[in-house]
């Protein structure tokens, strides 16, 4: 018998572009109001005004409904990764730790080495990739992102001392691993200090 090879659900798979996105919906309520409105003006009678303009309002609290009330992987992969930012931010070396597997010592001593090392004042991401791997077990998402951070050392490093902050832009290419608690932490992580 011949293996198959894991299903991998990337960030476009149809039910998460409906609940991780919320400008489907708003381009859905759109389409629905203007379809709503030709009807309404092609109708003689008149009887379709409420048909109108309750289908799109019904369009936008369903999509409201999705985006903020089901909880997607995507979701919890983002909303780490801004804690994990906000960590870094308040310069809070023990919290940042938290997100990373007790198991990843190289991405431990990592985080530990640079944080003694140097502070960042401000830090943001962009170019956001996910790809999950749901049949793994535990699931593993590979993320893939671009961050420019701004920062300036604690203390001189080999001679080396930044008073004001500098900006730095980062790709990086990290693997979470979702948790018992339906969480997920980092357990490997490589970056490219070229400009991006």
């Amino acid at each position: 018998m011949i293996d198959s090879p894991p299903r991998v659900f990337v960030n476009f798979n149809r039910m998460s572009l409906f609940l991780d996105y919320f400008w489907i919906w708003v381009v859905l309520t759109l389409i629905v109001g203007a379809s709503g409105y030709a009807w309404y003006v092609n109708d003689q009678k008149g009887r379709s005004l409420v048909i109108a303009v309750v289908l799109p309002l019904f369009t936008l609290a369903l999509g409201l409904t999705l985006y903020y009330g089901v909880d997607t992987d995507r979701k919890s992969i983002t909303r780490t990764l801004k804690s994990l930012i906000a960590a870094v931010e308040a310069d809070d070396v023990e919290t940042v730790c938290t997100f990373i597997s007790p198991k990843a010592d190289d991405v431990q001593k990592l985080a530990r080495a640079q944080m003694l090392s140097i502070s960042v004042s401000r830090a943001k991401y962009h170019n956001l990739e996910i790809e999950i791997n749901d049949a793994a077990s535990p699931p593993i998402a590979h993320v893939r992102f671009s961050a420019h951070f701004y920062w300036k050392t604690k203390t001189p490093i080999e001679g080396f001392f930044v008073e004001q902050p500098i900006h730095q832009s980062v790709r990086f290419e990290i693997e979470l691993v979702k948790t018992k608690e339906q969480s997920w932490i980092l357990t490997k992580c490589n970056y490219d200090l070229r400009n991006y």
